[in-house]
């Protein structure tokens, strides 16, 4: 039986997936408590850094409704909400990218690979239309379909508010030509409430699931892991980034 150097401690799932998979010893959840302090990390406890934006915009903002904050919380709220979104288009993209760079190692050359754009907007970009696009472009080339049409309709939302990538993050930017554009020149009005119940269903309709049913990510990673376990038939396929699914041994 595998003997591990640090215990894990289970804990009770959250329903809409967990941030952290596992727990921490009773004495520590009580201590922490007392102290005020947050813990992660480590060999047990990695968080998934997209659900973590998930659950934080929905406690903020549920939150700020009940206590007539929402006009206090919205930039950093609505920031969270776009950049889960983020993360989830670029996650949906590396499985994407993951499985053409081993379909080429396999020597099928004559099948789609991302372009050196779209690998430099992966690592680099921000800009949410840009990257579904990107996805969109990648998927079809894939042979699969579209992403559910509500991400692609809460990206356009979200878009239309967006002077640029940094609109939420600060109160002006400066564009290519070296113009300064402020941000917040006029009465803004971000529908946080329906936003939140948007990405909620998007998470719902895309990302992965354990209970044996088919999401759109699940079709994606599928792929990479019949690749993968081609391109390297003896070793076990496990995903050590719980911001990605684990998988299937």
């Amino acid at each position: 039986m595998t003997q591990f150097e640090e215990p894990a401690f289970v804990k009770p799932t959250h329903p809409k997936g967990d941030v952290i998979v596992f727990g921490k010893s009773p004495e520590l959840e009580i201590e922490d408590a007392k102290s005020g302090l947050a813990r992660f990390g480590g060999f047990w406890r990695t968080p998934s850094y997209f659900t973590a934006y998930v659950r934080s915009a929905e406690i903020l903002i549920e939150h700020a409704a009940k206590t007539n904050t929402l006009d206090d919380i919205a930039l950093p709220a609505f920031y969270m909400q776009r950049h889960a979104l983020e993360l989830l288009i670029k996650r949906l993209l590396s499985w994407l990218y993951e499985a053409a760079e081993y379909r080429s190692e396999l020597g099928q050359a004559s099948t789609w690979a991302p372009s050196a754009q779209q690998k430099k907007a992966f690592k680099r970009s921000h800009n949410l239309t840009r990257l579904l696009n990107d996805l969109l472009s990648s998927s079809r080339a894939s042979g699969f379909q579209d992403p559910p049409i509500e991400l692609c309709e809460l990206v356009r939302s979200i878009g239309k508010l967006e002077k640029s990538e940094t609109w939420s993050r600060y109160a002006a930017s400066e564009t290519k030509e070296g113009t300064i554009v402020r941000h917040i020149d006029k009465e803004v009005v971000v529908p946080l409430v329906d936003f939140q119940r948007r990405l909620d269903l998007v998470v719902s309709k895309i990302t992965y699931r354990f209970d044996g049913e088919d999401s759109y990510e699940n079709e994606l990673y599928y792929e990479w892991e019949s690749v993968a376990r081609a391109t390297a038939p003896r070793v076990r396929i496990v995903v050590a980034s719980i911001d990605q699914p684990r998988g299937r041994r």
